[in-house]
Protein backbone atom coordinates (compact mmCIF):
# COMPACT_ATOMS: atom_id res chain seq x y z
CA UNK A 1 0.00 0.00 0.00
CA UNK A 2 1.09 3.56 -0.77
CA UNK A 3 1.79 6.04 1.69
CA UNK A 4 0.21 9.51 0.97
CA UNK A 5 2.21 12.61 1.74
CA UNK A 6 1.54 15.61 1.83
CA UNK A 7 4.15 17.90 2.31
CA UNK A 8 7.41 18.79 -0.12
CA UNK A 9 9.55 15.78 -0.65
CA UNK A 10 12.32 18.95 -0.67
CA UNK A 11 11.85 20.22 2.61
CA UNK A 12 11.21 23.71 2.30
CA UNK A 13 9.65 25.89 4.70
CA UNK A 14 6.48 27.05 4.50
CA UNK A 15 6.93 31.08 3.63
CA UNK A 16 4.60 33.90 4.69
CA UNK A 17 3.45 36.52 2.13
CA UNK A 18 6.30 38.69 3.07
CA UNK A 19 9.21 36.18 2.74
CA UNK A 20 7.06 35.04 -0.88
CA UNK A 21 7.59 38.77 -1.55
CA UNK A 22 10.94 39.28 -0.71
CA UNK A 23 12.09 36.14 -2.78
CA UNK A 24 10.40 36.86 -5.56
CA UNK A 25 11.92 40.23 -5.95
CA UNK A 26 15.45 38.55 -5.37
CA UNK A 27 14.63 36.17 -7.69
CA UNK A 28 13.93 39.32 -9.92
CA UNK A 29 17.49 40.44 -9.45
CA UNK A 30 19.12 37.37 -10.02
CA UNK A 31 17.46 37.05 -13.37
CA UNK A 32 18.57 40.39 -14.48
CA UNK A 33 21.97 39.64 -12.91
CA UNK A 34 22.19 35.83 -14.95
CA UNK A 35 21.33 38.15 -17.88
CA UNK A 36 24.27 39.83 -17.69
CA UNK A 37 26.29 36.78 -16.67
CA UNK A 38 25.90 35.15 -19.57
CA UNK A 39 26.59 38.31 -21.85
CA UNK A 40 29.84 37.53 -19.92
CA UNK A 41 30.09 34.46 -20.54
CA UNK A 42 29.48 34.53 -24.13
CA UNK A 43 32.47 37.38 -24.63
CA UNK A 44 34.95 35.55 -22.86
CA UNK A 45 33.85 32.28 -24.64
CA UNK A 46 34.36 34.55 -27.84
CA UNK A 47 37.84 35.47 -26.41
CA UNK A 48 38.90 32.09 -25.13
CA UNK A 49 38.21 30.65 -29.23
CA UNK A 50 39.95 33.36 -30.14
CA UNK A 51 42.96 32.67 -28.27
CA UNK A 52 42.91 29.28 -29.36
CA UNK A 53 42.72 29.82 -32.99
CA UNK A 54 44.72 32.95 -33.92
CA UNK A 55 48.57 32.81 -34.09
CA UNK A 56 50.48 35.24 -32.26
CA UNK A 57 48.70 36.41 -29.34
CA UNK A 58 50.45 36.52 -26.24
CA UNK A 59 50.92 33.41 -23.88
CA UNK A 60 49.48 35.94 -20.83
CA UNK A 61 46.46 36.79 -22.71
CA UNK A 62 45.75 33.45 -24.00
CA UNK A 63 46.20 32.69 -20.08
CA UNK A 64 43.81 35.40 -19.10
CA UNK A 65 41.44 34.51 -21.26
CA UNK A 66 41.28 30.82 -20.14
CA UNK A 67 41.23 32.20 -16.77
CA UNK A 68 38.39 34.72 -17.50
CA UNK A 69 35.99 32.61 -19.37
CA UNK A 70 36.34 29.67 -16.78
CA UNK A 71 35.72 32.48 -13.99
CA UNK A 72 32.03 33.42 -16.11
CA UNK A 73 31.00 29.76 -16.60
CA UNK A 74 31.36 29.15 -12.60
CA UNK A 75 29.56 32.71 -12.48
CA UNK A 76 26.19 31.58 -14.61
CA UNK A 77 26.48 28.12 -12.90
CA UNK A 78 26.28 29.46 -9.59
CA UNK A 79 23.68 31.71 -10.47
CA UNK A 80 21.64 29.03 -12.47
CA UNK A 81 21.59 26.49 -9.49
CA UNK A 82 20.63 29.34 -7.16
CA UNK A 83 17.72 30.56 -9.46
CA UNK A 84 16.38 26.72 -9.28
CA UNK A 85 16.16 26.44 -6.03
CA UNK A 86 14.51 30.09 -5.33
CA UNK A 87 11.83 28.54 -8.12
CA UNK A 88 11.11 25.86 -6.29
CA UNK A 89 10.89 27.42 -2.78
CA UNK A 90 8.40 29.78 -4.34
CA UNK A 91 6.58 26.62 -6.05
CA UNK A 92 6.62 24.81 -3.72
CA UNK A 93 4.45 26.50 -1.42
CA UNK A 94 0.72 25.37 -0.10
CA UNK A 95 -0.49 27.19 -2.64
CA UNK A 96 0.78 25.62 -5.61
CA UNK A 97 0.76 22.20 -4.24
CA UNK A 98 -1.71 19.85 -5.60
CA UNK A 99 -3.78 18.36 -2.95
CA UNK A 100 -1.97 14.80 -2.07
CA UNK A 101 1.52 14.01 -3.05
CA UNK A 102 2.70 10.20 -2.77
CA UNK A 103 5.76 9.39 -1.15
CA UNK A 104 8.51 7.74 -3.18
Amino acid sequence: MTKVFGGSIFAIRELTEEQRAKTRKELELLETDLIRCRKRLAYWTLRKTQAETIPGIPEELRQSAFYFQARAQELVSSSERLRAFLIVELQDQPAHLAAYHYQH
